[in-house]
């Protein structure tokens, strides 16, 4: 018996010699610090007009000939991973708005018709007039960048509205040319690129034939050394004057033209091939 309760003490004292054994040592070991997760981060950064000139693709909107809609058309947006187009205009004292989807990969040029107004799932359109001047969107994502580019550029149709929301360019077509379908607009790219150093943004006149755009243009910009405007193929000076840093340009041009097929949603998607042309860009070099 008392053999017995010697082995029970001599139990007792290992088990709490190991236990004060445990909490020495673990209190003397130092706990590492957690380091901390990286996180993604949870918005992208939009980065307005931002991107370089040379990186820009040239986008245009060209009015077509039933005024029920319009094309739109971006060359070199190739470059970029994913896209899309987001339009305000304005049609009498509303506004309205219209989207367009741009597919992976991205063609060049891409080209889409854009109703102004709208179709009923049965067919039935309707469609906007006293139409004036409008903002083009356009997002950008590249590879390997973690930011979203969103080109902004206005637009107006010249027979509701004759100058920029912005007051920087106004064109005052000829009574010839005032009763052609026109829409002037900030092009955000070039179609090649500049010889000099670019100032405010490139312009360009869209048109539905090839008929001469004639008329006077005031653009509101300083430090203007020369200007050039793009006849299809390359750059060809423009002579204009200048006072108190306002230019005034005289246009006698024949716009240059491109090819394209576009579907009709307004006529249950029926495909039309038409001829797109186009005034300029006109460039203003520092």
């Amino acid at each position: 018996m008392k053999r017995n309760k010697l082995y029970l003490f001599v139990a007792l004292g290992l088990v709490i010699l190991l236990t004060a054994i445990f909490f020495i040592v673990k209190g003397t070991q130092k706990e590492k610090p957690l380091l901390p997760k990286k996180q993604s981060p949870l918005t992208t950064r939009i980065l307005i007009n931002e991107l370089p000139l040379a990186d820009r693709p040239f986008t245009v909107l060209v009015p077509h000939a039933t005024n029920r809609l319009f094309t739109f058309v971006t060359i070199g947006a190739d470059k970029a991973s994913s896209a899309s187009l987001d339009l305000e205009y304005q049609s009498g004292d509303l506004l309205k708005g219209a989207r367009a989807s741009i597919d992976s990969p991205i063609a060049s040029p891409f080209v889409k018709a854009i109703i102004l107004g709208s179709c009923s799932t049965g067919g039935k359109c309707t469609f906007d007039t006293d139409l004036k001047s409008g903002t083009e969107k356009l997002k950008l994502t590249f590879p390997g960048q973690d930011v979203t580019h969103l080109l902004k550029g206005d637009f107006v149709f010249i027979a509701g509205q004759k100058n920029f929301p912005d007051g920087k360019v106004t064109f005052e077509p000829s009574k010839l040319t005032a009763k052609s379908n026109l829409i002037m607009m900030n092009s955000l790219g070039l179609p090649r690129p500049a010889e000099k150093e670019v100032l405010l943004y490139p312009i360009v006149i869209s048109a539905t034939d090839n008929k001469v755009v004639s008329g006077s243009m005031t653009i509101a910009q300083a430090g203007v050394t020369s200007a050039a405007i793009y006849d299809g193929t390359t750059y060809q000076p423009l002579k204009f004057s200048e006072s108190g840093g306002v230019l005034k340009i005289s246009l006698n041009h024949q716009p240059w033209s491109m090819n394209a097929e576009i579907t009709r949603d307004d006529e249950k998607g029926t495909p039309e091939f038409l001829t797109l042309y186009l005034l300029g860009p006109i460039v203003l070099y520092k």
